[in-house]
């Protein structure tokens, strides 16, 4: 009897100390906005020289689009474009609340008398642009996945434009295809050099001839 007695007094102890732990204030476990950013669902690769952060998603015509809050998406031009079309002299963005669609002309790189326009990854409302781009055009060609975003994009459809897109070692292969046909196309011409170490040169188009530049973008970037 005494030692049931003292189980059932040990089991009301628990009981009671469980309950008031559950009402006491747990601690908030914090997560930064900045350790949110910096991971990747794959390590940032360098393919042929070109930089392809694994988090965010490609279109074929070498611009990327990262989600963000909602159905918000950013878009900028890759790694790639940005060392081939080199020195622009002007970005044209379209305006804000304009609406894009996914695999079509969205906005237009300027360089000399050469206009080159480039496909939207994502279909939606224009919310945001970055006007430091249009200010100091370089800024794409340092930082196409930082600094040198594009747009802001409302997609209510975001995650079915997304699923359109490739992505880590899918978008890895695709690179490498997209460098093979770059040295295919200039590999005639004598005395280029598109590496400088382990990386891409930071200005293709200087090491063309300016007569071919419309026909290699053209080719490259999917303009028809």
């Amino acid at each position: 009897m005494v030692t049931a007695l003292v189980l059932a007094t040990f089991i009301i102890f628990v009981l009671v100390d469980f309950y008031f732990q559950r009402r006491r204030p747990q601690p908030a476990q914090v997560v930064t906005v900045t350790q949110r950013a910096g991971r990747e669902e794959f390590p940032l690769a360098v393919v042929g020289g070109f930089e392809l952060p694994g988090r965010l998603s490609y279109h074929p015509g070498h611009s990327w689009a990262a989600k963000e809050v909602r159905s918000t998406v950013r878009v900028g031009v890759d790694d790639f474009a940005a060392r081939l079309l080199g020195k622009v002299d002007r970005v044209e963005l379209p305006a804000r609340g304009h609406w894009l669609r996914q695999g079509e002309r969205a906005w237009t790189l300027v360089r000399g008398d050469h206009r080159f326009e480039m496909l939207s990854p994502i279909e939606g409302e224009v919310i945001d642009v970055n006007d430091e781009v249009s200010k100091d055009p370089a800024i794409v060609n340092q930082s196409p996945y930082g600094a040198g975003w594009l747009v802001a994009v409302h997609s209510p459809a975001a995650d079915a434009n997304l699923k359109n897109l490739i992505r880590g070692r899918v978008a890895e292969r695709w690179m490498e295809e997209s460098v093979a046909t770059l040295y295919g196309r200039i590999n005639g011409e004598t005395g280029i050099h598109l590496q400088d170490g382990g990386r891409a040169i930071p200005d293709i188009l200087g090491q063309v001839p300016e007569e071919r530049w419309e026909k290699v973008v053209r080719e490259l970037l999917l303009l028809g």
